[in-house]
């Protein structure tokens, strides 16, 4: 890490949003938010891209361009860490709570 510069800012420009992918069905949906605010997302198990799919499906759900999703951490685990560009925390989970 030496010689490299960081840049950091406020995040005053989206949301953060923590997702549990489960792959138990076909049915890919939106299974639940857990007390700390987890939304567990049931993908298709037969998915050859999940991080696709579920950026795919959650700017469906938020009715958004997928290209304000981003995956900031835990692209190869089942735990992940999105980025919401252009969106507030509100709307999110008013949009989340309403698809639920």
């Amino acid at each position: 890490m030496i010689g490299r510069e960081f840049k950091f800012h406020n995040g005053a420009k989206g949301s953060a949003l923590a997702i549990r992918v489960v792959q138990k069905n076909n049915n890919t949906k939106i299974e639940k938010v857990l007390r700390d605010g987890t939304v567990v997302v049931n993908l298709d198990p037969e998915s050859s891209d999940i991080n696709m799919d579920l950026r795919k499906f959650l700017a469906s759900i938020l009715d958004i361009n997928k290209i304000r999703l981003d995956i900031i951490a835990g692209h190869d685990g089942q735990e992940k860490l999105l980025s919401i560009l252009d969106m507030k925390p509100d709307q999110v989970q008013k949009s989340i709570l309403e698809k639920k």
